[in-house]
C-alpha cells in the first residue's frame, strides 16, 4: 500500500495568508489535475500528489514578505523537509524537491523527470482557461492594476512584474498566450487546447470592448 506524506490538513495550514490566485483552492485544482495526468502518463501519484500540494508553499513569502526570494526554491527546499519528517526516505523527499523547484514558468530550472514535467503541466492548466483569466484578475485587484492596457507585445516574463504596472493584458501576452507550447504531456496538451482558445477569445473581445469596438 502506497503511503502519503503529507495530508490535507497539514497542506492546508500552509496556505493561510495566500491570496486567492494561490490559495488552497488553487492547490486543490492542481492536485486533482496532477494526480489525473500522472495516471494517464504513468508517473509515480505520491510523488506528483506530494508536489503539487506543497509547490507554492512559499509563494506567499516572495509575493508580499521578500521580493528576492524564488519560491519554487524555497518551496522545494521546506517541501522535503516536511515529507522527510513524515517518514519519507530522501530519495522520495528529492524526487518532490526536484519537482517543485522547476514548476515555475519565470524559472530557470527546466522540469527533467516525468513527475516534475506534470506538476508543471497541471500548475500552467490552471493559469489558462476560465480559470486562469479569473486568476489574473484576482491578482489585478490585489495589485490594484489596470483592467486594460495596450498590448506590449515586445515584453518578456520576469519575476519582477507583479505590480500595479502590470495589468492582465501584459501578462497574457508575455506567459499566457505562450504557454500551449510549452506544456511536455500529451494529455496536458489536449485539455489546454480548449482552454487556451476561451482564453484568447476572451482577450480578443476584451480588447474590441476596451477600444470602444462595435
Amino acid at each position: 500500500m502506497t503511503r502519503t506524506y503529507i495530508t490535507l490538513a497539514q497542506a492546508r495550514a500552509l496556505y493561510a495568508d495566500a491570496d486567492s490566485a494561490h490559495d488552497f483552492e488553487h492547490i486543490l485544482r492542481v492536485t486533482h489535475m496532477a494526480k489525473y495526468l500522472a495516471q494517464r502518463e504513468g508517473a509515480a501519484v505520491e510523488i506528483v500528489r506530494a508536489a503539487a500540494l506543497l509547490h507554492d508553499i512559499a509563494r506567499h513569502a516572495e509575493d508580499h514578505v521578500d521580493a528576492s526570494l524564488d519560491h519554487a526554491d524555497v518551496a522545494a527546499r521546506d517541501a522535503k523537509e516536511l515529507v522527510l519528517k513524515n517518514g519519507a526516505t530522501e530519495a522520495f523527499g528529492e524526487r518532490v524537491a526536484e519537482a517543485i523547484r522547476s514548476h515555475r514558468f519565470r524559472g530557470t530550472t527546466q522540469p527533467q523527470s516525468l513527475e516534475a514535467k506534470i506538476l508543471f503541466d497541471a500548475d500552467k492548466l490552471d493559469s489558462i482557461g476560465a480559470i486562469g483569466v479569473a486568476r489574473a484578475y484576482a491578482i489585478c485587484g490585489l495589485m490594484n492594476q489596470k483592467l486594460y492596457s495596450e498590448p506590449k507585445e515586445n515584453k518578456t516574463a520576469t519575476r519582477h512584474q507583479h505590480n500595479a504596472a502590470h495589468t492582465p493584458v501584459d501578462e497574457y501576452h508575455v506567459k499566457l498566450k505562450h504557454l500551449r507550447e510549452r506544456f511536455f504531456t500529451l494529455t496536458a496538451k489536449k485539455i489546454a487546447k480548449e482552454r487556451d482558445a476561451f482564453m484568447r477569445a476572451f482577450f480578443e473581445q476584451l480588447a474590441r470592448e476596451a477600444r470602444g469596438e462595435l
